[in-house]
C-alpha cells in the first residue's frame, strides 16, 4: 500500500460544511479538480453513494497512483488532468465541480479558460464550488497578490455566485451556480 502523502489543506477544512454547500447527495457526479492526495474525493465519495461518481484529477502522476492503490470505493475514477485545459472528461457529465486552493496558482489571464472547462463539464445549473485562501496575511500560501478575495474570485469567473462560507480560519468556500452561456445572468 502507498503512503498517504498529507495535503496541504487535510484535517483543517470544515469539510461537513462543504459537503452540505456543494448540495451532494446519491447519485450526483462530482470532479475534483486539483484533488492532491484525495481525501475530499474520498469523503465526496461516501455523500454520493455507489450510484454517484467522483472523478479525482490532479496534474501530480504521483498523486494519481497514490489514490488508486489506496482507494477501496468502486466510484472514484483518478486521472491525470488539468482543469487549466481540456480534460478527457465528457461534455455535461458532472452535476458539481470542485477545486481546492488551486486557482490561486492560476495567472488571471488563464481564468476564462477555467471557466470554460468547468462550463463544458458541468450540467446545466451545476455548482462549481472553489476554496480558496483568505486574502490577508497567514504563515503559510502563496503572496497575498496572488490570492483572490472573494469578491475578486466573483469578478474573476462568469457565474451566479450562490454562497460565500469560511470553511476554516483562513479558507473560504464560494460556490457558484453555472449555466450555459445563453443562460448566463
Amino acid at each position: 500500500m502507498a503512503r498517504h502523502t498529507k495535503r496541504f489543506t487535510e484535517g483543517m477544512l470544515d469539510t461537513r460544511e462543504i459537503i452540505r454547500k456543494l448540495e451532494l447527495r446519491p447519485g450526483l457526479t462530482i470532479v475534483d479538480a486539483g484533488c492532491g492526495n484525495g481525501y475530499m474525493s474520498m469523503l465526496f465519495s461516501e455523500a454520493v453513494g455507489p450510484e454517484g461518481l467522483v472523478y479525482a484529477l490532479d496534474v501530480n502522476a504521483q498523486f494519481i497512483k497514490e489514490i488508486r492503490e489506496e482507494i477501496t470505493a468502486d466510484n472514484i475514477r483518478p486521472m491525470v488532468a488539468d482543469i487549466l485545459q481540456p480534460t478527457p472528461l465528457a461534455d455535461g457529465c458532472a452535476d458539481v465541480v470542485y477545486t481546492a486552493t488551486v486557482l490561486h496558482s492560476v495567472g488571471r489571464e488563464k481564468m476564462p479558460g477555467v471557466a470554460d472547462e468547468v462550463r463544458r463539464l458541468l450540467t446545466p445549473g451545476g455548482l462549481f464550488g472553489v476554496v480558496e485562501i483568505a486574502k490577508h496575511a497567514t504563515r503559510f500560501g502563496p503572496p497575498q497578490a496572488q490570492r483572490y478575495a472573494p469578491e475578486e474570485l466573483r469578478a474573476a469567473l462568469p457565474f451566479t455566485p450562490v454562497s460565500l462560507t469560511y470553511v476554516a480560519e483562513h479558507f473560504y468556500l464560494q460556490v457558484f451556480k453555472v449555466w450555459p452561456f445563453a443562460h448566463q445572468i
